[in-house]
C-alpha cells in the first residue's frame, strides 16, 4: 500500500514538475542526451562522457570507484528512500522539459517499479517523442531459464548454472518474470538496445546492439618487455565474485601445476579497490579472468590493455558480437581447459609475449576510450 500511495504522489509531482519547467525553464539542452542508471565497471561515468554534454544520474554508490555526477541519488533508510523517490519524480519531470534523449543502464528508473519492466516510464518518453535506448549490464536481464536451458542442450556449466548457490533466489520464478517483462518493454518502446545475445540471453526478439568497452589512455601499458628473462613468472586472478567467476576451478589447476614442480607467483585479489588491482597488472604476466562466461569481463579487457596473456572462456564462436579477431587476443579457455592451458604457457614461455602483444593491440583497436565514444555515437548519434 505504501509503494502504491507514493508511486501516485510520484506521477502527481512529475506532472507538475514538467508542467512548470516546460513553461518557465530554458529548452536550449533539448538535443543532449540523459544516462542513467546505477554505476558498474564504471560504465555510466564512461557512457555520459562519450555522448557529448549529456548529464549523468547515478542511483547508487559503488566501493570500486569514486566518480562525480551531474545528480547523484542514493538511499540508505526509509526516510531517504521515500524523500528520494519524490525527488526523482521532479527531477524526471524536468529532465523530461529539457532533453530529447535518454540511455538506461541496467534496470534503473525514475519511477518506482510497478512490475511492468519500465512500461509507463517509457511509454511516457514515447508520448513525449523521446529518444530511448537501453543498455543491459548482465544479471538484471539474463534470463536464468533460457541459460539454463542453453546449457543443457550443450552439457556444459554457464554462470546461471552457479548464480543461485552464492545469489539464493536469483533463479526465483518472480525474479525471471520480471527479467521478462524488461526485455519485452524494451523491445517494444527502445530505439536502440545495447545486449550480447548469447552472453545476456534473454526475452528481447530483435537484433541488438554488441557491449562497447571504454578504457581510458590511462589503462594502456605496453610493458611487453617484462616477458624477457622474467625471475618468476606472475599468474593474477582478481574474481568480482569468485564463486561464479571459476575461482575453485583456478585454484585446483594452479594447486596441480605446483604439486608437478611448476614455479610461479600466484596472486589472487578478491575485494581489492580498483586502482590496486590495475597498478597489479602492470606486473602481472598472466590473467585469469572468468570461466562460464562468453565475453570477457571489464578486468579481462584491462590485463590485456597491461599486455598481460588472457585465459577467459569468452569466444567469438559463440558470442558473435565481439570483435573480429577476438579468439586471437587471448586463449579461449572453457573451465575444463584451465589446468592445460596454464601448464602449455609455462612450458612455452616463448609465447607468452606475442600472445600478450597481440591482445594489447586488440584492446587498443576495439576497446580504448576512443573506439568506444566512436561505436556509441556511431550508433545512437548517426
Amino acid at each position: 500500500m505504501r509503494r502504491l500511495i507514493t508511486r501516485r504522489i510520484q506521477y502527481l509531482l512529475l506532472s507538475i514538475s514538467h508542467w512548470i519547467c516546460s513553461h518557465y525553464f530554458s529548452k536550449e539542452e533539448k538535443q543532449k542526451w540523459v544516462v542513467l542508471g546505477v554505476e558498474t565497471a564504471a560504465m555510466l561515468k564512461n557512457m555520459s562522457l562519450a555522448l557529448p554534454n549529456s548529464v549523468s544520474v547515478n542511483f547508487a554508490a559503488n566501493r570500486f570507484y569514486d566518480f562525480n555526477y551531474d545528480y547523484q541519488i542514493y538511499s540508505q533508510s526509509k526516510f531517504t528512500r521515500l524523500k528520494n523517490d519524490l525527488f526523482c519524480a521532479c527531477l524526471f519531470g524536468y529532465l523530461i522539459s529539457r532533453y530529447e534523449r535518454f540511455l538506461y543502464l541496467g534496470n534503473s528508473s525514475f519511477l518506482i517499479d510497478n512490475k511492468d519492466g519500465r512500461a509507463k516510464e517509457f511509454e511516457l518518453l514515447k508520448s513525449k517523442g523521446k529518444t530511448l535506448a537501453c543498455y543491459f549490464l548482465g544479471t538484471e536481464i539474463r534470463s536464468f531459464r533460457l541459460m539454463d536451458n542453453y546449457a543443457e542442450a550443450n552439457c556444459i556449466d554457464v554462470i546461471t548454472t552457479y548464480q543461485p548457490i552464492s545469489h539464493p533466489g536469483i533463479n526465483s520464478a518472480k525474479k525471471e518474470n520480471a527479467r521478462k517483462q524488461l526485455g519485452k518493454t524494451a523491445d517494444k518502446y527502445a530505439d536502440y538496445i545495447f545486449n550480447p545475445a548469447v552472453e545476456h540471453m534473454t526475452y528481447i526478439d530483435r537484433e541488438t546492439h554488441p557491449m562497447i568497452y571504454f578504457l581510458g589512455d590511462e589503462l594502456f601499458y605496453q610493458g611487453l618487455n617484462k616477458f624477457d628473462e622474467p625471475k618468476e613468472v606472475i599468474i593474477l586472478h582478481g574474481p568480482s565474485s569468485p564463486l561464479i567467476k571459476g575461482t575453485p576451478l583456478v585454484r585446483a589447476a594452479i594447486k596441480k601445476l605446483q604439486e608437478e614442480g611448476y614455479h610461479f607467483k600466484y596472486l589472487e585479489m578478491i575485494n581489492v579497490p580498483h586502482v590496486e588491482m590495475v597498478a597489479s597488472l602492470k606486473s602481472a604476466h598472466i590473467v585469469l579472468n572468468e570461466f562460464y562466461a562468453f565475453v570477457p569481463g571489464i578486468f579481462g579487457m584491462e590485463a590485456m590493455a597491461s599486455s598481460c596473456v588472457l585465459l577467459t572462456s569468452a569466444d567469438e564462436k559463440i558470442e558473435t558480437s565481439l570483435d573480429e579477431g577476438a579468439n586471437e587476443a587471448w586463449i579461449v579457455t572453457p573451465y575444463w581447459n584451465i589446468y592445460d592451458n596454464l601448464k602449455m604457457l609455462l612450458d612455452n614461455p616463448d609465447s607468452m609475449k606475442p600472445q600478450a602483444k597481440a591482445g594489447y593491440d586488440w584492446v587498443l583497436k576495439n576497446c580504448s576510450y576512443d573506439a568506444g565514444v566512436k561505436k556509441l555515437n556511431h550508433i545512437v548519434n548517426a
